[in-house]
């Protein structure tokens, strides 16, 4: 029995033609994609009923083949209700195509923001990234990362900056995820009454319950949550770590109950005397007269603080007063 002629040619050229077919309706999907993104913008930009405007000069849809971003000259955001407007450099954005609900972005310097007094402050940086995954929609969350960032105030000059800055906000059903850390951060002396401050770093980490579910409503008036960590860093190995519960009051006045752990004493102490000599004999006897635990090092201390509307006690002695806290998350994510 004769066996069938195996013809190579025939096969390969049905593959080319394959390829060739799938690279050509692939690409068709991209530049559908790409066109429906860039009126999904367009669209979302010219939306009148929107809490958050903005407009994208030079919009350009870009990344092809594997990814997909877009790009513009310039931004500006503004809120409806005239809170604040924002303005800043050149835009640049990217998703992988298999997975567009997380997308990159990186930001050109300088960025002016200006509130609804007109105010104007200013944040300059080397480089600005944005990383943000924006479903499902209660697990969603934003990363800012920038290097060598500036803020400054219209009229006024730099207020402050730090080597790095990275600022991270998630969801978790009702509840969010906050966390801020710049390092080698250090402020103007006009802005805690003249006293100059040495270079310090914050580790910031907070949850706070039942704000996810408000925040894109508007300023956030009350709440609760919890201080997982707060530590000022004088050094690597020496600062002040706070932890516990807190209560927001609609006055913006804070409560709670709080363990404050001081890392290496002596050299906390010595700074409190550099930068507010005229409370470090009440610093230090708060320190001589704190209980020592067996279990920390010789060179740590564990604190309680209680606050209530503001104003602080240790056990029943008052210590002062915490100014009222606002924020307005009235950005959602």
């Amino acid at each position: 029995m004769k066996k069938p002629s195996y013809n190579a040619g025939r096969r390969i050229g049905w593959l080319m033609t394959a390829v060739i077919a799938a690279i050509v309706l692939y690409s068709a999907g991209w530049f559908w994609a790409a066109d429906m993104v860039d009126r999904t913008v367009t669209a979302s930009a010219n939306d009148e009923r929107a809490s958050l405007r903005f407009s994208c000069p030079g919009q350009d849809v870009r990344g092809f083949p594997f990814r997909i971003g877009v790009f513009c000259d310039a931004f500006e955001v503004a809120a409806a209700d005239g809170s604040f407007v924002a303005s800043g450099g050149a835009v640049r954005s990217a998703a992988q195509v298999y997975d567009p609900r997380r997308v990159v972005a990186e930001i050109d310097s300088p960025v002016t923001i200006y509130d609804a007094a007109g105010t104007a402050y200013r944040l300059d940086w080397s480089v600005g990234r944005i990383n943000a995954a924006t479903a499902p929609v209660n697990e969603r969350m934003v990363a800012f990362e920038a290097d060598d960032i500036r803020v400054g105030l219209d009229g006024i000059g730099e207020l402050a900056r730090a080597d790095r800055l990275g600022l991270y906000v998630r969801e978790q059903g009702a509840a969010m995820d906050v966390a801020m850390r710049p390092r080698a951060l250090t402020i103007d002396p006009a802005l805690v009454g003249g006293r100059a401050l040495p270079p310090v770093g914050l580790d910031i980490d907070l949850r706070l319950e039942d704000w996810a579910s408000t925040w894109s409503a508007g300023p956030v008036a009350a709440g609760s949550g919890m201080i997982n960590r707060v530590a000022l860093l004088l050094t690597d190995d020496r600062g002040v770590i706070v932890e516990g519960p807190f209560r927001l009051s609609p006055d913006g006045l804070i409560s709670g109950d709080f363990s404050v752990r001081v890392v290496d004493v002596p050299g906390v102490l010595a700074a409190a005397r550099d930068i507010v000599p005229e409370l470090a004999p009440q610093i230090e006897t708060l320190a001589a007269a704190a209980p020592r635990q067996a279990s920390m090092p010789d060179d740590e201390l564990s604190l309680s603080f209680t606050v209530r509307e503001g104003r602080v006690f240790a056990g029943f002695l008052p210590l002062g007063r915490i100014p009222p806290v606002r924020l307005d998350l009235s950005s959602g994510l």
